[in-house]
């Protein structure tokens, strides 16, 4: 495997060299940095955990990461004070180095690029096709390693942001207005100019993910050291939560597995938020004129039964975009039990905010590791699902087509805090 990774690698860089790094006259391939090349040129190292403390020092997390106003959303600018309170002057840059723990090729990381060092993990915020530039390998069940590459990342002239208690890297803050017309507030915005990409993100050599250090493990025994405060160091990485378990029911209102959505019924400015029991990964109605996707959510946890809150230690909700490869695929059973490798992360507003959840951000189909007798059948979703399968929808009630929740027990209006649903 390692073998054909690095054949792989060889061709993706020689693309790299004819494409972004050619300048016609002398072209070159796209360069592989080093600890020795970020040395020479005075920038300063520091860990990915001193790079979050550049945001903590200021402000909690808590409570600063809301995307409703300017006054709860929270950044850092990486200034030259900063780089010289961290060790830098005003000549250099401070950087940090991580391995690339995250892949987007099946579509389900959207411009993200999530490193890991041994004292945390952290999101870059970037364009799309990030698997060719910085790419990683697949999971090896047997030897329990994955192949990736290191990356650097110069950290001046960028900003550290706060999106519900998750942090990130990325160019300055920017406002806009969602699809229902609400004004939203993010504390960075992605980097996607090329040359602002080229100075600020580096490829490094090749290196590998191993279980126990750079993929941490979750089991029964140990779930409390992944939740609360005291565990934030924990948020951004990557891990293996082995024997957890599959649960169907609700939360308060919130279903699970559904997929939910927020819409303004026709003639009316009021949001209403609709959740929809449903037994794929995530809804994706492409046999319809007007295509929709929508994040579905399966929830997993090492309760008997279905627990109470989302909230938890040992409860986790594994989100899905509507536009991912899998996202029609059919979900696991209630009570299956399996093994599931994610990225680690949490959607809240504070440590004991009760709609907040952990939530698992899978790469790959493939990371979701249950037997295959323990997913349904096409005909079991079909069963399973509320007046038919997506094909049998008419259009006219399909989300953002002009339904109406109150009226047609089709869907489930929520009377709920809307929130953890918000984007």
């Amino acid at each position: 495997m390692k073998r054909i990774f690095q054949i792989c690698v060889a061709t993706i860089v020689a693309f790299a060299a004819t494409g972004c790094y050619n300048d016609f006259d002398a072209p070159a391939p796209a360069p592989i940095y080093t600890d020795e090349a970020l040395e020479q040129s005075g920038a300063v190292q520091i860990s990915i955990a001193d790079a979050k403390k550049i945001f903590t020092d200021q402000y909690t997390l808590e409570n600063n990461g809301d995307t409703g106003s300017y006054t709860n959303t929270k950044y850092v600018e990486v200034t030259d004070d900063v780089v010289k309170s961290v060790g830098g002057t005003d000549a250099t840059d401070i950087y940090i180095k991580g391995k690339v723990i995250s892949n987007d090729e099946e579509g389900n990381v959207y411009k993200t690029l999530y490193l890991s060092d041994e004292t945390g993990g952290i999101e870059i915020k970037l364009g799309t096709g990030l698997f060719l530039s910085y790419p990683t390998g697949r999971f090896d069940t047997e030897t329990q390693t994955m192949p990736t590459h290191y990356v650097y990342v110069k950290l001046k002239g960028l900003f550290i942001g706060n999106y519900r208690m998750m942090l990130s890297v990325g160019n300055g803050p920017t406002d806009s207005f969602n699809k229902l017309g609400e004004h939203k507030f993010y504390a960075n915005s992605n980097i996607e100019n090329k040359t602002d990409v080229k100075n600020h993100v580096l490829l490094g050599e090749e290196t590998v993910l191993e279980i126990g250090t750079d993929i941490l493990v979750i089991d029964e025994s140990n779930k409390d050291q992944f939740f609360g405060k005291d565990n934030a160091d924990k948020l951004g990485r990557l891990v293996l939560i082995k024997g957890v378990t599959c649960h169907y029911g609700t939360i308060g209102t919130n279903i699970y597995p559904a997929w939910m959505d927020r819409y303004k019924p026709v003639g009316t400015s009021t949001i209403q938020t609709v959740f929809k029991p449903w037994y794929t990964w995530a809804f994706n109605s492409k046999k319809h004129v007007n295509a929709t996707n929508l994040y579905g959510s399966v929830l997993f946890s090492y309760d008997n039964a279905m627990p109470t809150s989302t909230l938890k230690a040992g409860v986790y909700v594994v989100r899905t975009s509507g536009y991912s490869r899998f996202a029609g695929k059919p979900v696991v059973r209630d009570g299956a039990k399996g093994d599931i490798l994610a990225i680690f992360g949490i959607y809240s507003k504070s440590w004991t905010y009760p709609y907040g959840a952990y939530q698992l951000t899978v790469s790959r189909y493939q990371d979701i590791m249950f037997a295959q007798s323990d997913y349904l059948t096409d005909d079991e979703v079909l069963a399973n699902t509320p007046n038919g399968y997506p094909g049998n929808v008419p259009d006219a009630l399909l989300p953002n087509g002009g339904y109406d929740a109150a009226q047609d027990s089709y869907f489930t209006p929520s009377t709920a805090d809307d929130e953890e649903y918000e984007e």
